[in-house]
């Protein structure tokens, strides 16, 4: 796992996990709240976190789609404020809660630069989204194909779920990678859920990490 720390020297702390292959950047926008630092977690081809968390009084999660899955394994143990999912479930490849198999399978399978940009556009859905989306660095091809076949066994070795209290799951209802359906039976019975219209890549309308929890 790689991060992006920004240390602001202060009392609390915000960490994100990021979606698979997506860029740090696609939050970079985001208003980080006063008295808060911010740990960006990314590149899941490991799980491994070395950081101390034990300075802070507070600390909030967002994680977006299969960052959900990695921050119940890193941040277990750890007291959260609040924690919350942002089109993603604890179970990112199933045919009831996430994303069917076939299709976690057969974008695996099939991945190539050209599926890739394809990939950007169900994530995006509008060309403005899109361009937004593409106008920020992008990840090397081969560290995020490397990045979903480890995601993919690993989940599929490892389907535990519930490992941290979350707090208010986010979906995105134009979302064209985790069903709305698929999420909200996922998170129906497990904390307060928020529907807004927007699609798997929906930060391009916030400006503020607080409208997150809030």
């Amino acid at each position: 796992m790689k991060i992006k720390f920004e240390d602001r020297q202060a009392g609390n702390l915000l960490v994100y996990f990021a979606g698979w292959g997506t860029p740090i950047s696609a939050v970079s926008h985001l208003a980080i709240p006063e008295n808060y630092d911010l740990l960006i977690c990314y590149d899941y081809r490991d799980l491994f976190l070395d950081f101390d968390f034990s300075r802070y009084q507070k600390i909030r999660v967002v994680a977006w789609s299969m960052g959900v899955w990695v921050a119940e394994r890193v941040l277990q143990g750890i007291p959260l404020e609040s924690a919350t999912a942002v089109n993603g479930t604890g179970l990112p490849c199933d045919d009831q809660a996430g994303i069917p198999f076939s299709i976690f399978k057969g974008t695996l399978d099939n991945l190539n630069e050209t599926t890739k940009v394809k990939f950007e556009r169900r994530i995006c859905g509008d060309k403005a989204n899109l361009a937004f989306y593409h106008s920020l660095p992008m990840r090397e091809f081969q560290e995020i194909q490397q990045e979903l076949t480890a995601l993919f066994y690993a989940i599929e070795s490892d389907r535990r779920t519930d490992l941290i209290l979350w707090t208010n799951a986010i979906i995105g209802l134009k979302d064209k990678i985790f069903s709305p359906e698929n999420q909200q039976r996922y998170w129906c019975t497990r904390c307060k859920i928020n529907e807004i219209e927007g699609e798997h890549y929906l930060f391009s309308r916030l400006t503020h990490w607080v409208q997150l929890w809030n």
